[in-house]
């Protein structure tokens, strides 16, 4: 096979691998890479944002993360090809990575050879579990960091290390940094070298190229920091506090920090799930002992590469410099980055705490880039041994080489586990919203914003009629947590919010009052008695009020998941036995409402749990229950997918005047 033919058919099998896996991933085991907390706002929310003049505008938004924006923004026109699903908001990282893998490949290419290249490139494809998810989260930082990183590095071997392309380099870098401040140990990196492998003088001609186009890349990082009060800034500064006595730096504290990173944190960082009897604990230790061997068999190079640049550079001169491989520095560049991260580790504030599934990835998200070097040192050493013991007739050398390799596809294998070919909730990632209204809320009454009552009303009413409600609801329930916060265990002081809202906009306003509470005994194990005893006195002086509040109570912050369904549904049911009996007919309303959004939205396994639980109901509340049903069917901002007769799911104490009923009653609301 020739060179060029061999050359194709390693980038294309490395990304048939990268989208058949995940594809697998995301139709049979949807919920196993879904973090809707992180996800669906802002990234999956910021789609809506974009289209509303006189909302809440795209920079408020901004945390400490500004890739959170560009991955919202570059979810528009998949929202607009597939939907504003949450699987459309995947297809985002999804295709970032397989620009990412091309990208490693073609440097990796320009380094050494195609066999190393499509080593690389399917090492990334079968990355550690950690790195593999991410690959399918809309993060806007932790995985996209990775890409453009790769974007840089690939733009510095490609020419920027002989002079050219220098402004390309510079933009890369500072679009790296703008995505995620993190990037600032690789770009800092990258830049050392190309001091190295230039020289000063010719370094010191590049520097105005490179810095136009760093200037233009980071220019939209400058621009949220100017317009929020520097809150990146802010979040570095809280993160790197370093630990002082009066004699300075804590040593012991970081001496303990640095042992709990490399020994502790980064043997664990792959994540690699149980595959059937192998437990992932053989993946990991595969993966990290093929890291080990080959970033030991590097450092003696990396050394003598450092040594020459650093002597070249002390003695202005060329001629040493230009004899040093380009392949060695990047292993230098590639080595360096774990002992800084290490060390930036243990002087800052950042802790790791593991988390089950599928949160686990979640907590060795830092690790991302460490992946990505991971994989570069691994090829970089398989090619160097595979070429050593070419030259000196070493066939032992070549052998282990491709063990290493061949030991990392196996552990990448593994993630083969994270699909649930029998799971009953196959396939929803089309059926899920992709973006989360309530969490709109959050920001607008962020004191950070510094927006009013009524300049928030007004960005709220500028929103489309269907979105109102759920915004109103978010604002509900931030004000009601506001206030049990203030309250310090004392009398709740709820109603007068409401006072401070359009009559027409209270009800929904209330309603977040009871999301507030719901979310809260999930997290607290019990509902709050004051709360209750506050709506059975608004309930029994006839408040119009208090029925809306208890109908919230149906309804949990998060976005429903089918991994959660069952759970949301059976303790739905029991909620009707638990709380005060005045209380219990509005409460059947908000069940109703929730299990109409459910029904509109059709997941198979949605209709199922709502035909179970709607022959749970007493009858006695059938009435409030299907209207509540009605209206949950109107509530919806996407189009129907419900099955075409929905009588039969019901139960047989189905009342089709009281859901239309509903139905006409919120319809009207939600025209207002």
């Amino acid at each position: 096979m020739n060179e060029p033919s061999r050359s194709s058919a390693g980038w294309l099998l490395a990304l048939l691998v990268y989208f058949a896996l995940r594809a697998l991933v995301l139709s049979t085991a949807f919920d196993e890479v879904a973090m809707p907390q992180y996800e669906l706002f802002p990234m999956g929310t910021i789609p809506l944002l974009v289209g509303v003049d006189g909302g809440l505008p795209i920079v408020r938004v901004y945390d400490n993360a500004a890739g959170q924006i560009l991955t919202g923004l570059l979810a528009i026109p998949s929202y607009a090809l597939f939907g504003e699903t949450y699987l459309a908001l995947k297809l985002v990282p999804l295709l970032l990575g397989a620009l990412a893998l091309l990208a490693l490949w073609a440097c990796i290419r320009r380094l050494t050879d195609a066999r190393a290249a499509n080593t690389a490139a399917l090492l990334f494809a079968l990355a550690p579990t950690t790195l593999f998810k991410y690959s399918l989260l809309a993060s806007g930082n932790h995985f996209e960091t990775v890409v453009f990183t790769t974007l840089a590095l690939w733009l510095w071997v490609r020419g920027a290390a002989r002079g050219t392309g220098l402004f390309r380099f510079g933009l890369a870098c500072g679009f790296a940094l703008f995505v995620f401040l993190g990037a600032i140990t690789p770009i800092a990196l990258l830049l050392a070298a190309h001091v190295g492998v230039r020289g000063l003088r010719s370094a010191a001609r590049d520097a105005g190229r490179i810095a136009a186009g760093f200037a233009v890349g980071i220019a939209p990082l400058v621009y949220l920091n100017w317009a929020t009060g520097a809150r990146g800034l802010e979040f570095l500064s809280t993160r790197f506090s370093p630990a002082t006595q009066d004699s300075g730096l804590d040593f012991a504290r970081v001496a303990e920090r640095l042992q709990q990173f490399l020994f502790e944190h980064l043997p664990s960082a792959a994540q690699f799930p149980d595959f059937g009897p192998l437990p992932g604990a053989w993946a990991r230790g595969l993966v990290l002992a093929a890291f080990v061997a080959s970033y030991v068999s590097l450092v003696p190079g990396a050394l003598r590469a450092a040594w020459g640049l650093l002597t070249a550079l002390l003695d202005k001169g060329d001629e040493r410099r230009s004899t040093i491989p380009l392949r060695s520095v990047v292993a230098a560049l590639a080595l360096a980055y774990l002992p800084l991260t290490a060390f930036a580790f243990a002087t800052s504030t950042f802790t790791i705490t593991p988390r089950p599934s599928p949160m686990d990835a979640e907590s060795y998200r830092y690790f991302n880039t460490h992946f990505l070097f991971a994989i570069v040192v691994i090829a970089l050493a398989a090619w160097r041994w595979s070429e050593f013991g070419r030259v000196q007739g070493r066939v032992l050398l070549g052998g282990f080489g491709r063990a290493v390799t061949g030991a990392c596809f196996v552990a990448g294998s593994f993630n083969l586990a994270l699909t649930h070919w029998n799971s009953p909730v196959q396939g929803q990632g089309g059926y899920y919203d992709g973006y989360k209204l309530r969490q709109v809320a959050t920001q607008l009454i962020s004191p950070r914003n510094g927006y009013s009552h009524e300049e928030i009303v007004e960005m709220v009413e500028s929103y489309p009629p269907a979105y109102r409600p759920w915004l109103y609801q978010g604002l509900g329930r931030v004000l009601a947590v506001q206030r049990v916060m203030a309250s310090k265990g004392g009398p709740l002081e709820l109603w007068p919010i409401l006072e401070r809202f359009e009559p027409r906009r209270r009800a929904d306003v209330a309603r977040g009052f009871g999301t507030c509470f719901r979310y809260a005994s999930r997290v607290n194990s019990q509902f709050d008695a004051r709360f209750l005893s506050l709506l059975e006195e608004r309930t029994a002086a006839g408040d119009p009020l208090a029925g809306p509040a208890v109908e919230g109570l149906a309804t949990d912050w998060e976005i429903p998941m089918g991994r959660d369904l069952q759970r949301d549904m059976l303790e739905m049911v029991q909620l009707f036995t638990t709380l005060p009996a005045p209380l219990r007919p509005a409460y059947a309303r908000g069940f109703g409402a929730v299990c109409g959004r459910k029904l509109r939205r059709g997941l198979p396994f949605d209709v199922e749990l709502v035909s179970a639980a709607a022959e749970r109901v007493p009858p006695e509340y059938a009435v409030p229950f299907f209207e509540g049903v009605g209206a949950g069917l109107e509530e919806g901002l996407r189009r129907e997918r419900m099955p075409p007769d929905i009588a039969p799911l019901l139960g047989p104490n189905f009342d089709p005047a009281a859901l239309e009923r509903g139905r006409a009653r919120r319809a009207s609301e939600l025209k207002r």
